[in-house]
């Protein structure tokens, strides 16, 4: 449905903007040590709700096209690729009606640009 754009980790010369009326507002650049745990939020503004919407994040390393990571909706509706490692995970934060990854034990392999894409969830009957 929309796409929001603009978190990175570790030194990158990629600046992404809001592409959507429906972001409020996402990091920027996000300086962490290897080791450290690193939260990336992407939030919507105040007329929608979170917990109506599933996220998927992406990651785009320098010079490669960007990486499917990881769908959240909830903790019963959510999808991670087997090869995406169990260091990377999402969650929404409801007062900040905002959708967070979390990176846990960040790796110089992590350096990357990182977006999100914020869609309806789709039920099947």
């Amino acid at each position: 449905m929309s796409t929001c754009l603009g978190s990175s980790i570790l030194p990158s010369s990629l600046q992404c903007e809001p592409q959507s009326f429906l972001l409020l507002k996402t990091n920027r650049v996000t300086w962490v040590l290897p080791g450290q745990t690193v939260k990336l939020s992407c939030a919507l503004n105040p007329g929608y709700n979170i917990r109506e919407f599933g996220v998927a994040w992406y990651q785009q390393r320098p010079g490669s096209p960007p990486r499917y990571l990881l769908y959240y909706n909830s903790e019963v509706d959510k999808d991670k690729p087997s090869e995406i490692p169990d260091r990377f995970s999402a969650s929404k934060d409801l007062a900040s009606n905002a959708c967070v990854l979390t990176i846990a034990g960040v790796q110089a392999e992590d350096h990357a640009d990182y977006y999100c894409s914020v869609s309806y969830p789709i039920y099947y009957l």
